[in-house]
C-alpha cells in the first residue's frame, strides 16, 4: 500500500522572509520517523512539494527516505496560504495514483493497515465533533456572488479528521478535490485561518461521501479515543510546547533519536548526518 507526504512552502514565506525554506528539527525528525515506520509497516512513500521544499530536501539528501521518489507540485495562485495553509495537500491528493494513504508529516503510523483498510472506500483518523468555534453554519461564509453549496450536502455530518486519510476511488477524489477547491476559490478574502480550511479540507469529505451513500470509515469515533490507542502518533497541538519549551523538545527528539537508532538504523544514520541534530548526538 502506498502513502504519500506534502510540503507547500507558501504558508512558511508569510512569517519568514529569508531566503530559503527550512523545518523545525522537532517537525523533520518526525517526518522521519513517520517515513520509517509507514514503509516499515505498510509500503512505499512519496513526497509531493514546491520548488522551495524541494530545494530544502534535496540540499539534505532527503529525497533517498522516499521509496518512490519526490515530485514538483504548484499550488494554485488564488489559494490564499494565510487561510488555506493546508492547500498543498489537496493538490498533492489530486496528483497520488489511488488507492493510497494520505500522512500529515506531523503524523506516525506504528502498525500495518492494510487487512482494515483492505474493503474500505473512504478511512480517516477520527471523527469530529460540530463545535460551532470550528465548525460553524457554512452559509455563514461570506461567498463570492454565483457560488452555492449542493443542494444533497447534508451538513450534520460529523467532519472527518484527515491527518490520516485513505482514498480508494479515483472519482470521489476528483470530485472532493473539486469541490474543496471550489469553496477555497469563492469565498470572499478573510482573515479566518481556521474556519474556512477545515470546511474545505475535513467537511466537505463526508458530506460528499453521505451524500453518494459511501460509509467513511474512522479508526476512532471520538477525538477522544486517540489516547487509549496504539496505531497513531500525532503532534499537532504538542508541537506548540515543543516550539517554546526547550527542555520538552530536547527530550522529545532524543527520544526519536533513540526510536531511531533502535528500530530503524538506516534512518538514524540519515538523521544523525543532519546539521539539524548535531546538538543531539
Amino acid at each position: 500500500m502506498n502513502g504519500f507526504y506534502s510540503l507547500w512552502s507558501a504558508p512558511y514565506f508569510l512569517k519568514k522572509r529569508d531566503a530559503g525554506f527550512a523545518m523545525q528539527d522537532y517537525d523533520l525528525i518526525t517526518l522521519l520517523l513517520s517515513v520509517a515506520a509507514f514503509e516499515k509497516y505498510n509500503g512505499r512513500t512519496k513526497l509531493y512539494a514546491d520548488d522551495k521544499v524541494l530545494d530544502y530536501v534535496r540540499a539534505r539528501s532527503l529525497e533517498q527516505i522516499f521509496s518512490r521518489g519526490v515530485e514538483e507540485m504548484t499550488v494554485p495562485e488564488e489559494l490564499d496560504p494565510a487561510v488555506f495553509w493546508a492547500g498543498g495537500k489537496l493538490q498533492a491528493l489530486q496528483m497520488e495514483e489511488l488507492p493510497s494513504v494520505m500522512i500529515d508529516t506531523d503524523l506516525i503510523i506504528w502498525e500495518d493497515l492494510t487487512e482494515v483498510l483492505k474493503e474500505k472506500q473512504i478511512a480517516v483518523i477520527h471523527r469530529e465533533e460540530l463545535r460551532e468555534q470550528i465548525y460553524p453554519d457554512p452559509h455563514s461564509f461570506a461567498m463570492k456572488e454565483g457560488y452555492r453549496f449542493p443542494e444533497e450536502w447534508d451538513f450534520s455530518v460529523f467532519p472527518a479528521n484527515t491527518a490520516m486519510l485513505y482514498l480508494k476511488d479515483p472519482d470521489f477524489r476528483d470530485i472532493y478535490v473539486e469541490e474543496a477547491v471550489r469553496f477555497m476559490r469563492s469565498i470572499q478574502p478573510t482573515t479566518d485561518n481556521l474556519c474556512p480550511m477545515v470546511f474545505a479540507e475535513q467537511r466537505i469529505l463526508p458530506t460528499i461521501a453521505q451524500a453518494k451513500g459511501i460509509a467513511v470509515y474512522a479508526f476512532c469515533e471520538h477525538i477522544e479515543q486517540l489516547r487509549e490507542q496504539h496505531t497513531f502518533t500525532h503532534l499537532w497541538g504538542h508541537k506548540n510546547i515543543l516550539k517554546y519549551n526547550t527542555d520538552e523538545r530536547r527530550s522529545f527528539i532524543r527520544r526519536c533519536m533513540k526510536r531511531l537508532a533502535g528500530e530503524f538504523p538506516e534512518m538514524y544514520r540519515i538523521a544523525a548526518g543532519l546539521e539539524e541534530f548535531e546538538d543531539y548526538m
